[in-house]
């Protein structure tokens, strides 16, 4: 019980000194706010309020504030007791229940709303709120939206393949004993060949290397890696420039579709010709 009393109390005094700090309050500022609105408070208790389950001097624990105190607090910051309690990582419980019913993380949550309200679009935008809205559901019920999810899904996979490339040479090296592998490194590109117009052509002779079974052997893992590596290489940077091309065909069938005749009025703020 001990721990869990010491669990609420740390976060208790972490998410309310975070919140202060977002909105940033002094203790000073947040006192003469907290008092205008709720009419009671002081800076001692504001103190107290941030040392939650701290000792004092008497070797007593400051307990929490009255639960009418913590829905003052929760209500000032707009969060949730449990949140401050670190019963709930959701600064609301709506919140919570829109994470669990959208499949999405707070912020994608947030996100949304912001368009929704209008908050996070332009200075303005609470007024266009409806606005934004329709614009936000025509884009969402697209019927080339998903596709626009599917294909930008397999465009990072293939970014990331391409800046993180599984490499055939490291894998070839691997396999190779160490005394072998600086020479087959060196040797990588010799010949021992002969031909009627060039006679012979013996690259390990006149280095004075040695064409051992093990090295030879050696020499063909890592070649046949490097032409793996290259091909590969060109096949990922093909499969970005194509993904990139998909990506926008179908963001401007979205676009196309958005602009219905239809759908114009629910994302316009009409205008009429006072002459007539």
């Amino acid at each position: 019980m001990n721990d869990i009393y010491h669990d609420r109390a740390k976060c208790w005094c972490s998410r309310l000194s975070k919140l202060m700090k977002e909105r940033n309050y002094t203790q000073k500022t947040f006192l003469k706010e907290y008092k205008e609105k709720y009419g009671g408070g002081t800076q001692a208790n504001i103190s107290r309020w941030l040392r939650v389950g701290s000792k004092i001097e008497n070797g007593k624990t400051i307990g929490f504030p009255t639960y009418e105190t913590m829905l003052n607090l929760a209500d000032f910051f707009d969060v949730s007791v449990g949140y401050l309690t670190g019963e709930t990582d959701y600064e609301l419980f709506e919140m919570e229940k829109a994470c669990e019913f959208l499949g999405l993380e707070e912020d994608g949550v947030k996100a949304i709303k912001g368009i929704t309200s209008g908050d996070s679009v332009d200075f303005f935008g609470k007024h266009m709120a409806d606005e934004y809205k329709s614009v936000l559901r025509y884009i969402l019920t697209a019927s080339s939206f998903t596709d626009f999810i599917k294909e930008a899904k397999e465009y990072v996979e293939n970014v990331y393949r391409q800046k993180h490339p599984i490499s055939h040479m490291h894998r070839a090296a691997a396999k190779i004993e160490k005394d072998v592998l600086e020479l087959a490194y060196q040797c990588m590109d010799y010949q021992c060949i002969s031909d009627d117009k060039h006679g012979v052509i013996d690259d390990f002779k006149e280095n004075n290397v040695e064409p051992t079974e093990e090295l030879l052997e050696a020499i063909k893992l890592l070649n046949v890696a490097q032409d793996y590596d290259y091909d590969e290489e060109q096949s990922r940077e093909q499969r970005v420039k194509l993904s990139e091309y998909e990506l926008q065909k179908i963001y401007f069938e979205i676009i196309k579709e958005l602009v219905k005749e239809e759908h114009l009025p629910d994302m316009t703020i009409l205008m009429y010709d006072m002459e007539q």
